[in-house]
């Protein structure tokens, strides 16, 4: 009961903490399902030049994520470590954001590419200086075992309401003015509303006053990828996080192609996406008390199964099949959500279990790699969609043949499929528990004491 009354008692700070993902979400989610379509029916570029300007921001993001969180474990300033780069984060981001969606006139495809390039460049840049420190926060707002699984609840919440809300003005712009004016219209919404949210964000949360979180950072970079080498059960949840990201981006970017090649409405791929931001706001909190009953490990194994056999009911749908369809993204995501819970509730779970290990802790770094290693998914999933989506001879505005049409069903359906099934293997052998935890974190407090 004191337990349940100290959970309570941090409620305004958990969501305080938890807005600030709604603002992230606002871009990330805005990136995931439409800047690849942007890029090649908007700007005209082939999908495989479009896959290899995704890598190539993913292999710099694998290059700064951890850079910025060996900064930011650094960082001394009256707001903590990680705030300020919120506060004076948040401005840069959204102006990035809404340059990544304007529709340039370029005088060459040469041109063009330069400034898709150098626009996703600096949105990651900017994205990585604001989402490090964020996701480093979030392991200092509690340490309680029970509690980070709250807290990932209430955090994932507002990041699904954030893309409920771009994909919902994404979807009313479509419908009522040409691509180019909507995504630029779009950018310039996001980016407004994500300033406002990052600001208050970064006074709404606080810090808690556990002394084991006022641990110093490790003396070297070096010091503290030797240290991450040892912790197995943060490599097995890098390792799973990777496959899942390969899974969902996959499905987020080539979601449009599918319905409209496959089910022969691209609207509909909007309602879809609607369908796939919103569908979590009931499932996050199922998942919450789910992973709260059975454990962070199971719920993981079950959200790789029940996200496959949605991905099966798409794979099987009819041409012209829009209700099977969404019956298949339905159950998609409800597999899908259970990692928005699960990892950054199990992430901080693995950095105390290497500091136990170690006696090294370091929140920004562990998290800057862990997201290096999912934006290099990212650009791996994308690279390999964008040369297979021209593989199958898709034509941006043209009628697509039965084989194209087949060849966007299984990028969208079967690599997934095979990502999300690596996945739930893979955390097989992930070895913490809420007991093993109790007994870490005890030893830990009386380390410092």
């Amino acid at each position: 009961m004191a337990k349940d009354r100290a959970l309570r008692s941090k409620l305004p700070t958990f969501l305080g903490y938890g807005s600030g993902d709604f603002a992230l979400n606002l871009f990330w989610q805005g990136t995931g399902f439409y800047l690849f379509y942007f890029f090649t029916n908007v700007l005209g570029l082939s999908g495989s030049i479009v896959g290899t300007i995704f890598l190539i921001a993913s292999l710099w993001d694998a290059i700064s994520d951890p850079m910025m969180g060996y900064i930011a474990d650094r960082t001394k300033s009256r707001l903590g470590p990680y705030r300020p780069y919120l506060l004076f984060g948040s401005i840069p981001l959204s102006a990035s954001f809404i340059l990544l969606f304007s529709p340039m006139e370029m005088s060459s495809e040469a041109h063009l590419i330069a400034y898709a390039s150098g626009a996703l460049l600096l949105f990651r840049t900017a994205y990585t200086v604001v989402s490090i420190p964020y996701s480093a926060l979030g392991a200092r707002v509690t340490r309680n075992f029970d509690g980070r699984t709250r807290l990932a609840g209430i955090r994932m919440y507002f990041g699904f309401l954030g893309g409920v809300c771009v994909s919902f003005t994404a979807k009313t712009l479509q419908e009522n003015f040409d691509d180019a004016t909507a995504f630029g219209l779009m950018g310039l919404f996001a980016g407004i509303i994500a300033v406002v949210v990052l600001v208050a964000c970064t006074f709404l949360s606080k810090e808690s006053a556990n002394p084991i979180n006022r641990h110093s950072a490790p003396k070297s970079g070096k010091e503290g990828l030797v240290a991450i080498f040892h912790n197995r059960p943060f490599l097995l949840i890098v390792g799973g996080i990777s496959l899942v990201t390969v899974a969902t981006n996959t499905v987020g970017q080539t979601i449009l192609y599918y319905f409209e090649s496959h089910i022969g409405d691209r609207s509909s791929g909007n309602t879809a996406i609607i369908i796939m931001s919103g569908a979590p706001l009931l499932t996050i909190p199922f998942w919450s008390v789910l992973t709260l009953k059975i454990g962070k490990k199971t719920a993981w194994i079950l959200g790789s199964i029940i996200g496959t056999i949605g991905l099966a009911v798409l794979y099987s749908a009819a041409v012209h099949a829009p209700f099977v369809a969404y019956l298949g993204v339905t159950i998609t995501v409800i597999g899908l959500s259970a990692y928005a819970v699960i990892f950054w509730s199990i992430l901080p779970d693995t950095i105390e279990y290497g500091y136990h290990l170690s006696g090294l802790k370091s929140e920004s770094l562990l998290i800057g790699i862990a997201s290096s290693f999912q934006k290099v998914s990212i650009g791996l999933s994308a690279y390999i969609a964008g040369h297979l989506l021209d593989l199958t001879g898709y034509i941006p505005a043209t009628p697509t043949s039965a084989e194209t049409t087949d060849g966007i069903r299984d990028i969208f359906t079967l690599i997934p499929m095979m990502a999300l099934l690596a996945s739930g293997v893979l955390m097989l052998f992930y070895p913490i528990t809420a007991k093993s935890h109790a007994a870490l974190v005890e030893d830990l407090q009386k380390r410092e004491k």
